[in-house]
């Protein structure tokens, strides 16, 4: 059977041209050609990029009860019914599947297809020297007009020998269709699906990603703002200019400068330009702001970019100045001291004056405690950046608790006595550490340190128990005290209260980093403001 009049061809086009969702067209389609011609089977078949494999989709009349060719499974076009079309550019007919020599027929044959028909889907467009396919304005862009083999529609029936020519000259009506149809649905697919990366891209980029008109509307901008600055992306939407409102009052002149240029074509881009901006709730953001113009027929429209937070950075950059400053500032005086000290060594040669034995031993000591000064501010220094690195080791040991603090104790009491302050400890002598000694000494050195360095006319105790978990040491002053908000940062690298404070605020970091080492932990305790402090490490079990 083979019939069919003018209306059979329009409604094969409506069909084709009806949906995007190219399974549906097969289905409808399939439908009506059966009005026309006889076929058990429909598939259209679409090969890959590469030539090598194709993709079957499969239609099955009714008394078709089962196929082993599967709907979206890759096959090898090597000896199939679709590589001959492909080479030959032409309709290829198999009259008896059982003399034939495509590997296919001999799956289609067991399953009762005796004749098929496979007819070439040619596409017809223009390709672009990156040979992505577009249909475009060939005067101003080079492109190359191409014919392009993209599938096949075939045919099968269970009668031998029943396609011919009458047969081919019918699909010819409507295969090129067919195949503009499924190129369209295919780069509509591929359309759909950048855009589906490049959304999910936007949403997920921790940067802040906008898009805005000359007038500051935004068109585009991504959740990443709310994490950043507080603010809801419809804040952005619903109001014009609110991303300059939000800048710190002393970059709001600089900021608009910039813009403008960019808006006026006096620069190209904007890049690593950094500003500050007033959180939601009034904290200071630092953005680093990267941007281009958009343009629309040579005629700049808008600008878009995206805004890193670069908060973290700039605090880090502060806390190094800081450090510099003031690890110059502690090298000063270690440094005067010993210059002093030579000072008066020189000053008796020159006069041939010998020093007293009691003013030889004071200028011995004050050399002395001044070189120490300078090694531990040195050390303090190095010793961070080791334990940061991850490539310090311990070097485990034996030792008895108490004499470590005793010897703690002994360096420190001068820096204690100068401050009125009394140092003392409840050691059970019975407490031997299996531990790294020489990095336990410099913690105990750096917290006691610290308790003293806070406390005036005060006392220091140092106490350590055995629990189940392990051993827990405290070092209790009766010094300043801690805020709720410095007791969150008291073991951070660099961190200090008031900066003016002595010391380069390492020296807890150091300790910090010592105990987590042994795989213990530390922390900090205080009752407040002028109600001294605590602070408490715990060494596990498995270290003593």
């Amino acid at each position: 059977m083979l019939t069919y009049n003018k209306n059979t061809f329009l409604n094969i086009n409506k069909i084709i041209f009806a949906s995007l969702d190219i399974r549906e067209v097969y289905q409808t389609m399939s439908n009506e050609l059966s009005k026309t011609i006889d076929f058990d089977r429909l598939t259209i078949t679409l090969i890959t990029e590469d030539n090598a494999l194709y993709e079957a989709f499969v239609v099955l009349s009714k008394t078709y009860e089962y196929t082993d060719i599967k709907e979206g499974d890759l096959y090898l076009m090597k000896d199939s019914l679709m590589e001959k079309v492909v080479q030959t550019r032409s309709p290829v007919i198999v009259d008896d599947t059982a003399n034939s020599q495509f590997a296919t027929d001999t799956v289609l044959f067991k399953e009762g297809i005796r004749s098929r028909l496979g007819y070439p889907l040619v596409y017809k467009g223009c390709i672009m020297k990156h040979q992505k396919l577009f249909h475009i304005d060939e005067k101003k862009y080079p492109i190359e007009f191409k014919e392009r083999i993209i599938g096949s529609i075939n045919f099968g029936s269970k009668r031998k020998g029943y396609y011919s020519k009458k047969h081919v000259d019918f699909v010819s009506k409507f295969a090129p269709q067919l195949a503009m149809a499924i190129e369209n649905t295919r780069l509509f697919n591929r359309i759909k699906d950048a855009e589906e990366r490049y959304r999910r891209v936007v949403e997920s980029s921790p940067d802040i990603i906008f898009e805005c008109t000359n007038e500051g509307k935004f068109f585009l901008i991504n959740p990443s703002v709310e994490k950043i600055l507080g603010y809801s992306v419809h804040y952005f939407y619903d109001n014009h200019g609110n991303g300059l409102s939000l800048c710190h009052q002393d970059d709001q002149d600089r900021v608009q400068c910039e813009i403008l240029q960019l808006l006026n074509g006096e620069k190209d881009s904007l890049m690593d330009f950094e500003f500050r901006v007033i959180h939601k709730q009034g904290k200071v953001v630092w953005l680093s702001l990267e941007a281009i113009p958009i343009k629309q027929d040579n005629k700049i429209i808008g600008i878009e970019g995206f805004c890193r937070d670069i908060t973290e950075r700039k605090k880090l950059d502060e806390l190094k100045n800081n450090l510099i400053r003031d690890v110059t500032h502690e090298l000063k005086t270690p440094v005067a001291k010993m210059e002093m000290a030579i000072d008066m060594y020189k000053r008796s040669f020159v006069t041939e004056k010998e020093l007293s034995g009691e003013k030889e031993l004071h200028l011995y000591h004050l050399l002395q405690n001044n070189v120490n000064r300078l090694k531990n501010i040195i050390r303090n220094v190095l010793d961070i950046s080791k334990l940061e690195s991850g490539v310090e080791r311990l070097n485990l040991s034996d030792f008895t608790f108490v004499e470590l603090v005793d010897q703690v104790i002994h360096e420190l009491n001068p820096i204690a006595i100068q401050k009125n302050n009394t140092i003392t400890h409840q050691i059970p002598p019975s407490i031997i550490l299996n531990a790294d000694r020489e990095k336990i000494y410099y913690l105990l050195i750096n917290v006691v340190g610290n308790a003293i360095k806070f406390t005036d006319h005060g006392k220091v105790d140092i106490s350590a128990r055995l629990t189940p978990k392990g051993i827990v040491v405290t070092v209790k002053d009766t010094g300043k005290g801690l805020s709720e908000e410095s007791l969150k940062y008291a073991f951070d690298k660099f961190y200090k209260e008031n900066s003016s404070a002595p010391g380069s605020g390492i020296g807890l970091a150091i300790s910090k980093n010592i105990v987590e080492l042994h795989n213990g932990s530390i922390w900090a305790e205080s009752g407040g403001k002028g109600k001294g402090a605590k602070f408490i490490f715990r060494l596990p079990i498995h270290h003593l």
